[in-house]
């Protein structure tokens, strides 16, 4: 596809051609790139790929025509990047939630058996041991290959990437040779991105259908949809997890208490791992010194990964015991004389997963600062506020403080009125005390104020609650108390942000 052409860089965006460069022109959904080959042209471009038929440009400019542009462009810089992720034992984590704390999980259980690592997500990106702050679930293509080719070249053993719907549709995870890919639950969700739930399982589907002859696939079967993510694959090797009989990787003895969860690991099957060595049935105690159910899953999920890829027991137990979490993924951010939980909650099984959680713990009064999700559309937000509403009276909670944070979202994640009006409906049918603050700062003031000794404060919501723990620590002027984590090796800042221990 790149021809004869010694070709210095890739990219769909004409501001960033160079010369020497390719350039690939895609019709995005707000911007149609066929209108700037021109532009990259006169930067420099060497070679145009698109799928149109463009107007005269010089004779020395080859234009190619493809079929699919957002392929070509992956399949280009894959191969510009002399194809790295062949040169990685790739490791998809797919799902509506759990994806981060899964991914993070995995990373650390290859990390501590010693193998050199690489990680893409929500959070950041790791390759090998630089770090880099991040903010989409799966990068564009260009940032991907990228990176990639940064561990290839620094050796990185395995590579543990969230793959987001939005990265599976737009194909930016295209010409990604995955080992394996783990599912960890299917919820609506992207509803403003997706035609209706059917095309976005189909579209999380992708990632397994991408899967060459014999790779594995971690499935989680208390999912409905779990299995279907298979269905008629043969040639994949199926593991599955849950708290079901029917899953090869299981959990009994289940102890959930205010400062983790423990419980016995049950590998119930043998199966054979990628070096061709039997894992017999087993058992592994585990101790998971973060919060909530959910993370009997993630955990499951990240053990089986580490058994199949022939992890020694004892380290995937060690772990997963230091495993602190992951940043706003129900992080303890504050226990003292009251209890602080931030949460990502975004989508009804995320709200779900934090009120199930906070119902095994001991408190007085809860008070809830909600963000609304802003430009996501009405109907997810009154989806969340369905479930708020319903976990009020069974939780008991004061008050709930809403906000459309304002002083800290940019233009993509402001709310409507429509949505906030969705939202606040939902809430109103349900006999619960409701304040409302344009400001993400006066919502957590008002909850600083309120808040008395026994009690807990739940900051949830997705963009709009990102800096709701700076506010929070702010206002109760305990930032220089903030204490390094050292115990991960990761950097505290990406990890675990302004984690407090009074003590």
């Amino acid at each position: 596809m790149l021809l004869d052409i010694d070709i210095k860089g890739v990219t769909c965006d004409s501001r960033r051609v160079k010369p020497g460069f390719a350039f690939v022109a895609i019709r995005g959904e707000k911007e149609n790139g066929n209108a700037y080959i021109e532009e990259a042209v006169a930067n420099g471009a060497l070679v145009v790929y698109t799928e149109d038929n463009p107007k005269e440009l010089p004779a020395n400019i080859p234009v190619i025509r493809v079929e699919n542009a957002r392929a070509a462009l992956a399949k280009l810089l894959s191969r510009f990047y002399d194809f790295p992720s062949e040169k990685i034992n790739m490791i998809g984590v797919t799902g509506t939630n759990g994806k981060t704390t899964t991914s993070f999980m995995i990373e650390l259980i290859f990390r501590q058996a010693g193998f050199s690592t690489g990680l893409v997500g929500t959070v950041m990106i790791k390759a090998g041991n630089k770090y880099y702050p991040h903010s989409l679930t799966t990068p564009d293509s260009e940032c991907l290959h990228k990176y990639l080719a940064e561990m290839a070249e620094q050796k990185v053993y395995a590579a543990v990437m969230e793959v987001s719907s939005h990265g599976l549709k737009y194909q930016r995870v295209d010409a990604i040779q995955f080992n394996t890919a783990v599912h960890t639950n299917i919820t609506p969700d992207h509803m403003d991105t997706h035609s209706s739930f059917n095309e976005y399982l189909y579209t999380k589907k992708r990632l397994f259908s991408m899967l060459p002859q014999g790779a594995a696939a971690v499935i989680n079967t208390d999912d409905p949809y779990g299995l279907e993510l298979v269905r008629d694959n043969p040639k994949l090797l199926i593991l599955t997890y849950g708290l079901g009989a029917k899953a090869s990787m299981t959990a009994s003895s289940i102890d959930i208490d205010s400062l983790g969860v423990s419980y016995t690991c049950c590998l119930q099957r043998s199966f054979t791992n990628i070096m061709g060595n039997d894992v017999e049935p087993q058992e592994i105690p585990i101790r998971l010194g973060i919060l909530g159910k959910h993370n009997v899953y993630n955990s499951l999920a990240a053990a089986t990964v580490g058994l199949l890829y022939g992890i020694e027991p004892c380290v995937i137990q060690k772990s997963l015991r230091d495993f602190k979490g992951v940043w706003r993924r129900m992080q303890v951010i504050y226990r003292d004389d009251f209890i602080v939980i931030d949460d990502f909650s975004h989508n009804p099984g995320s709200y779900e997963a934090v009120f199930e959680t906070v119902q095994t713990m001991n408190y007085n009064n809860i008070y809830i600062v909600n963000a609304i999700r802003g430009n996501r559309g009405e109907e997810i937000n009154r989806a969340n506020g369905v479930v708020i509403s319903n976990w009020t009276n069974l939780l008991g909670v004061k008050e709930i403080l809403v906000t459309c944070s304002r002083d800290v979202v940019g233009r993509y994640d402001q709310v409507t009125d429509r949505e906030k009006e969705a939202f606040i409906g939902e809430l109103k049918k349900g006999d619960i005390k409701i304040g409302y603050y344009d400001l993400l700062e006066q919502a957590i003031a008002e909850a600083v104020d309120k808040v008395e000794k026994g009690d807990i404060i739940l900051l949830l919501g997705a963009q709009g609650m990102n800096k709701g723990q700076d506010i929070f620590l702010d206002k109760i002027g305990t930032r220089s108390k903030i204490m390094r984590n050292d115990i991960t090796g990761l950097p505290f800042e990406y990890l675990y942000p302004n984690t407090i221990n009074p003590s």
